[in-house]
């Protein structure tokens, strides 16, 4: 299919009077840094509608409609994206140019090349796995876990051999080209004879549909990272990918329920005691498009990630997005070991379904969690608590179980409903006052269910400010930002550096969290962080990397420990603690406390 690329929607863009545009539609009027007036969209008497003059954006702060001028002429004139784009061609004098189809079919046919190249090595792996001597330790692993051999047939498990030349000469004699090679995901990109995958455990990661699109691989010795997985490609997406779904959807939609574990193993452990709802993000970040696509399957979903710190905190994280997409959402908590994993291999598949029916909702389980976080007995803890709980109250999709969560939370921190929802209420319409003087009219404070946080601001920030994700990238991953909201902003921005698209709607086009493209439409409506967008950005990043330092300081410290205990050699005793050494003193120049 022809598409207009990235480059010639951002000239056109770069070359188009919006603000004509508008006004050909919308009596505009310029207070502060925006334009605005009667909303197209709904009957209104007082402006509501705001056009941004740094970004081209409209946003309504009465019936919320917003976006570029390409979706203000879709939806004034009923348009389609084509239609609205040659508009804009025509207006701004460039000549409009579509993809060629030859390019298109270019990339269908490396998506069909990978797709058949993932299948015949998923075949390969499970070959040496059950058939050879070199995989037979990988077996014996896991069948100490409790997999059965019909259960390692269906998932197609397999094992990459250790041989690091192999690979790239068995792929070679099948006819694959070098540059072929280089975009497969399969080999490093420091070099491209080097595999990803050697001497691993593997797990074919599918589509819903079934076909293989990536791999996931688990170390047989303790050198390097315990688990690897494909880098993206043109099949492959993280974000949107749950590991089993194809294998587990029969049995999601029967019981109308998916059960989301942290990784690989887990996953397999609960299909082993007979729970064949499991699936698994791919690392512990789970996604809203992850919850979308379990969203179109059930409405109902249980998380069930490790016992350990890391995995509390990436279930509290799961409850807000999964709620935020309309999923009725519970916790289970592992007894008796780590995880699933461990439970079946310690305490066999009965113990880990007795397990599996202690769920609690996960309104109770953030209640807990902020009770074990912060210090309750204290008021500035219960302030912290309620700060805590936030982002799970903007995902509630409903006024009344939002209000029954806020008499559930005075209840259990031993303070009025009322103070928690005027803290709350408050979050959310922080700046509106800025925005009302910019206005000087009877505007009302923003509905959005978005109680903002140093994360939200951000990205936003990040969004808003030309030219800064290269600055974010280099910095940051997605694993360094806590709000789930913010967090799939930042997926939003890695999405479109890829695909070249510069402009904030075309960015905010690739976030499925509505809550969170609402919030970057209203600040920039609002232009409440114009003035300071790079001292946010400044601060945000200065924050960010000394949380980074702080827990990789504790990651070197836990290490140097077990060399201690072990009785390692003394060189590497001395190399983590010069590395420590050297974390303390830049913590010290930001500013950071060093826990001894």
């Amino acid at each position: 299919m022809a598409r207009i690329s990235p480059q010639i929607r951002q000239e056109i863009l770069d070359k188009t009077d919006f603000l004509s545009v508008y006004q050909e539609h919308v009596h505009l009027q310029k207070k502060g840094a925006s334009y605005w007036g009667l909303c197209p969209f709904h009957s209104e008497k007082t402006p509501s509608f705001s056009v941004s003059v740094d970004t081209g954006l409209f946003y309504c702060f009465g019936c919320h409609k917003g976006g570029s001028i390409i979706q203000f002429l879709m939806d004034v004139d009923k348009l389609t994206y084509t239609e609205a784009m040659e508009e804009l061609a025509r207006r701004s004098g460039v000549q409009i140019h579509f993809e060629e189809s030859e390019r298109t079919g270019e990339v269908e046919k490396e998506r069909q090349a990978l797709l058949e190249l993932y299948d015949r090595l998923s075949k390969t792996f499970h070959w040496f796995l059950v058939n050879h001597k070199s995989g037979r330790k990988g077996l014996e692993v896991l069948h100490k876990r409790g997999l059965t051999d019909e259960l390692i047939e269906k998932f197609n498990l397999g094992y990459a051999p250790a041989n690091t030349q192999w690979l790239y000469l068995f792929l070679k004699k099948k006819g694959y080209s070098d540059n072929f090679l280089k975009r497969s995901g399969l080999f490093s990109k420091n070099d491209q004879y080097w595999p990803l995958f050697a001497n691993r455990i593997m797990f074919p990661i599918s589509d819903a549909k079934g076909r293989i699109i990536a791999f996931g691989g688990r170390a047989m010795e303790q050198e390097g990272p315990k688990y690897i997985n494909s880098p993206e490609t043109v099949v492959f997406k993280k974000q949107d990918t749950l590991f089993a779904l194809s294998q587990a959807l029969d049995s999601i939609k029967s019981l109308d329920e998916a059960l989301i574990c942290e990784g690989y193993m887990d996953v397999l452990s609960f299909h082993a005691a007979g729970m064949t709802n499991a699936v698994a993000p791919l690392g512990t970040a789970f996604t809203s498009h992850q919850a979308m696509a379990l969203r179109r399957r059930a409405s109902r979903v249980v998380l069930c990630f490790d016992s350990d710190e890391a995995g509390l905190h990436a279930a509290e994280r799961a409850c807000s997005i999964a709620a935020g997409v309309g999923l009725e959402t519970s916790v289970l908590l592992p007894e008796g070991g780590k995880d699933a994993s461990e439970i079946l291999e310690k305490r066999g598949a009965g113990e880990l379904t007795r397990m599996s029916k202690n769920t609690i909702n996960a309104g109770h389980f953030l209640l807990t969690r902020a009770g074990q976080l912060f210090d309750i007995s204290t008021m500035e803890g219960k302030a912290k608590a309620v700060s805590f709980l936030f982002p799970f109250l903007d995902a509630l999709d409903s006024d009344v179980r939002r209000q029954e969560y806020i008499k559930g939370i005075g209840k259990v921190l031993g303070v009025s409903a009322h103070a928690v929802e005027m803290d709350y209420a408050k979050a959310k319409i922080s700046g509106m006052n800025r925005l009302r003087n910019v206005t000087n009219s009877n505007l009302t404070p923003s509905t959005s269910n978005s109680a903002r946080t140093s994360d939200l601001v951000f990205v936003a920030a990040a969004i808003l400010s030309h030219n800064s994700f290269q600055l974010l990238s280099a910095n940051l991953d997605s694993d360094d930002i806590d709000d789930p909201r913010a967090r799939d902003l930042f997926a939003a921005l890695q999405d479109a550096q890829k695909d070249g698209i510069q402009d904030v709607e075309g960015i905010l086009s690739l976030c499925a969290d509505d809550a969170a493209v609402r919030f970057v439409r209203e600040v920039d409506a609002s232009g409440e962080l114009k003035a300071g967008l790079e001292k946010i950005l400044q601060d945000g990043l200065a924050q960010k990397r000394r949380v980074i330092l702080e827990k990789e300081r504790k990651k070197l410290v836990v290490q140097l420990q077990a060399s201690e205990a072990g009785g390692s050699d003394i060189s590497r005793e001395k190399t983590i603690l010069e590395d420590i050494m050297k974390i303390d003193e830049e913590l010290k120049t930001r500013g950071g406390a060093v826990n001894e």
